[in-house]
């Protein structure tokens, strides 16, 4: 039987962008904003959706993730978002939440980042957490875009230092592997396959990032002890121009 802990195999980790095959001209702006549509596989089949939008508003951003998963007894709907500011090509994340349900039990959790005071608070309750303020933390997907502008700056190997839900930090480390063309729901992409390196060797995640958007992942593989946990593909894009994002979309 399956164990109700195989709903953290599902954790999110994409972004992508839009129907156009233009990026909008937005020079200002560290990022472009939009909404997407994903199809989840598992062994060619699918097995739920997922949507990701990235909006700014007042010179902050934010990033947000949503998805339902069935797979044989288990389901898995969950939320995320991400607030964060941009400087100097670096990601500054604010506040993180992630919500959580369906099989085993229902979860929350919350981290709030205050870089002026140095402070990282874990919670519903915002406990302040007796830690060193570090000025690289990154949250669960605020990294990701983080990669994104690091590749567009040229480099090929990438360190982050990511805060799991609980607000304890580990370093992942990703490097660029190859180019290639990439059929997906959305149509023939042109990516950079980037692996993500890990010493235990026991998990395997992949990403595609196209930089015909933007930069943007379009797809995300994963993998425990070389067996498919999910593959996860653009299916449908959409630009946000400046004006609908003052209006508060999505």
């Amino acid at each position: 039987m399956m164990k109700m802990n195989n709903w953290r195999l599902w954790a999110p980790f994409l972004l992508l962008a839009s129907l156009s095959t233009a990026v909008p001209a937005q020079p200002a702006q560290a990022f472009n904003g939009f909404n997407a549509d994903y199809i989840v596989y598992r062994a060619g089949k699918k097995h739920g959706d997922a949507q990701r939008y990235l909006k700014l508003s007042d010179q902050r951003y934010q990033l947000g993730y949503s998805s339902d998963i069935s797979w044989m007894i288990f389901s898995d709907k969950r939320q995320e978002t991400s607030d964060f500011t941009v400087q100097d090509g670096q990601i500054q994340p604010l506040r993180y939440v992630m919500q959580r349900s369906g099989s085993g039990p229902n979860r929350y959790y919350e981290l709030n980042l205050d870089p002026q005071n140095k402070t990282l608070a874990e919670g519903k309750m915002q406990k302040t957490k007796p830690v060193s303020w570090q000025d690289d933390w990154q949250d669960q997907i605020s990294y990701q875009l983080q990669l994104a502008l690091d590749l567009k700056a040229g480099k090929t190997e990438f360190h982050y230092n990511v805060l799991n839900r609980n607000g304890n930090s580990k370093m992942y480390h990703y490097k660029v592997v190859t180019e290639e063309v990439l059929p997906l729901p959305y149509g023939n992409v042109n990516t950079i396959r980037i692996a993500r390196i890990d010493s235990s060797n026991e998990k395997q995640v992949y990403a595609w990032l196209a930089p015909e958007l933007d930069y943007m992942l379009v797809r995300l593989w994963r993998g425990e002890d070389n067996v498919e946990q999910f593959d996860v593909q653009l299916h449908k894009l959409e630009w946000l121009t400046p004006e609908v994002q003052a209006n508060g979309s999505p």
